[in-house]
């Protein structure tokens, strides 16, 4: 029988794909060098160089196992004698490198390299470049054992294919470029951040995977404080309906109490059980599977994921047996609107209210993937009491949001390759109004008229919807959070192009208000139902 086969996609960022800095150990100092306190040497998972023979003492794998001696086999040795080969796989070993430092030894690797400006941080990365080393690190039992005391806990289970689709770090000497290539968040002063058109790369290089017939899922695996946001694309743009799930972690592979590696084998375990089958992407955090709407970071330690917008989100639990105890009500995946195949490839609309013609816009190439230049620019303002300078409704108080609708006129006169065409902007207001200031209301109607269609939310975390009814100029952006709502505008503005604009941003006609209102209506139609 066919075994079956997973794909791990690497994403940006990733704690789950990062590991402690490695350091010299006191085996690899000499007596010049900081010795490394402790009663024990410090060892790194590595692979061997050629085949040994080694002694172990017998038992010495538990404290308790010579109290049991007498349910051992005695073959008259107080040892056991072993062939170990390099591809057994690592073995935990002294680490003996050191660093390059024009001495005749050089120095030993510490990891306050990191932060050195004057040895270009260390020179060295901690992330991997994929998930393989992570995978075998697990079924090597470096990781852990099963409850059965055994390994290869992944590779009993399914075959997988790693991708790297906006990886944590790179092959440098392949001329691969942190923020082009790879996107690593250590060592901190030249960490890189994914931009949002890289969420273009990102949507073709999946669909392109998942579009195969031999996949019986995908992880993936991304850092903590943005999974949430890719989990939700992920589930707006993907056309599919293959179980997809996200994983993060809080501490690195290979750290004490690390919590990725069991999020990893969960994630295989939910996939394979089928319970998520037609559910779209699904996080998967301390055993519990969440909904890819709701999905959300807390705090920095395992535990401390939750459901957003008060309403559930917690949709089963790994077990055993994986449990699915709620379905998600909404469009996703497949089912979605605004997946990949359903959006066209170029978006039309209106550019000034009046117009006899339509503009265009191209959101894809030749091959049906997602053009980066057609990704919106969609940025978040915030609302918060005492904020304002005066009580009045001057919308030129608002220089932000002003800033963002010149931007926005400026990249749709004077286009170049890299400008945007669509933008629009998110108000996080008050909860659960999602409205802003009187200036700042009084602004976000100057940039509804100048074409940008404009989401309101409540604070934070909202626990329930936005009213309709409250502001007739913006699109009511459900119980979503900021983050969630930036995403769905730029999945709708994908199929539905821009709002109309008024020849006069602050004195619109009756009539361009009603041209408003009604590509208001289908965009809320979106929101209401993803």
């Amino acid at each position: 029988m066919d075994r079956p086969k997973i794909v791990v996609f690497s994403g940006p960022t990733s704690t789950i794909a990062n590991s402690p800095t490695l350091v010299t150990s006191n085996k690899g100092r000499s007596g010049d060098d900081r010795p490394l306190s402790g009663r024990f040497d410090h060892l790194v998972a590595q692979s061997l160089y050629e085949p040994i023979t080694i002694r172990i003492k017998k038992f010495s794998g538990h404290p308790l196992e010579e109290d049991a001696s007498d349910v051992y086999f005695d073959d008259g040795k107080d040892y056991y004698e072993v062939e170990l080969h390099p591809e057994d796989g690592a073995y935990l070993l002294p680490y003996m490198a050191r660093r390059k430092d024009g001495s005749e030894r050089g120095a030993p690797f510490e990891a306050g390299d990191m932060t050195n400006p004057a040895i270009g941080y260390g020179g060295r990365q901690t992330f991997f470049p994929d998930a393989s080393r992570i995978f075998a690190d697990i079924d090597r039992t470096i990781a852990g054992r099963d409850e059965h005391g055994e390994g290869n806990l992944l590779s009993r289970m399914a075959d997988f294919e790693f991708i790297r689709v906006l990886p944590p770090a790179g092959y440098t000497r392949k001329g691969e470029k942190a923020g082009e290539d790879y996107f690593p968040y250590q060592p901190f002063p030249i960490s890189r951040r994914a931009r949002y058109s890289d969420l273009a790369r990102a949507t073709n290089m999946v669909q392109r995977t998942l579009a195969r017939v031999d996949l019986a899922g995908a992880i993936w695996l991304e850092g903590s404080p943005t999974v949430e946001e890719t989990t939700y694309w992920l589930s707006l743009l993907m056309d599919t309906r293959i179980p997809i799930t996200t994983c993060a972690s809080q501490r690195t592979h290979g750290q004490l109490a690390n919590d990725g590696d069991r999020n990893i084998v969960d994630a295989v375990e939910v996939i394979l059980s089928g319970q998520t089958a037609g559910m779209g992407v699904v996080g998967v955090q301390d055993e519990r599977i969440y909904a890819a709407r709701e999905l959300k970071k807390a705090d920095d330690r395992p535990g401390n994921y939750k459901a957003t917008g008060g309403h559930g989100g917690i949709l089963g639990t790994v077990g055993p047996p994986v449990t699915i105890w709620y379905r998600p009500n909404y469009k996703h995946t497949a089912t979605s609107d605004v997946n990949l195949t359903r959006l066209p490839a170029d978006v039309l609309f209106t550019d000034t209210i009046g117009d006899s013609s339509p503009v265009s816009v191209k959101i894809k190439d030749s091959g049906g993937g997602l053009l980066t230049t057609a990704i919106p620019r969609v940025n978040i303002v915030k609302q918060a009491s005492y904020m304002g300078e005066d009580d009045s409704a001057n919308p030129d108080q608002e220089v932000d949001i002003l800033a963002r609708i010149a931007k926005a006129l400026s990249d749709q006169k004077n286009p170049d390759e890299n400008s945007p065409r669509l933008h629009g902007l998110v108000l996080e207001g008050t909860s659960p109004y999602g409205l802003g200031s009187t200036s700042q209301m009084a602004a976000l109607a100057i940039a509804v008229y100048s074409g940008l269609p404009v989401v309101r939310v409540g604070r934070s975390d909202p626990g329930g919807r936005v009213p309709g009814f409250m502001h007739d100029l913006s699109i009511a952006g459900s119980n979503l959070d900021a983050n969630k709502a930036r995403l769905l505008l730029m999945a709708s503005m994908l199929k539905l192009g821009r709002f109309p604009k008024a020849k006069d941003p602050r004195n619109p006609t009756s009539k361009e208000k009603e041209a408003l209102l009604a590509k208001i209506a289908e965009f809320q139609e979106i929101f209401e139902y993803h």
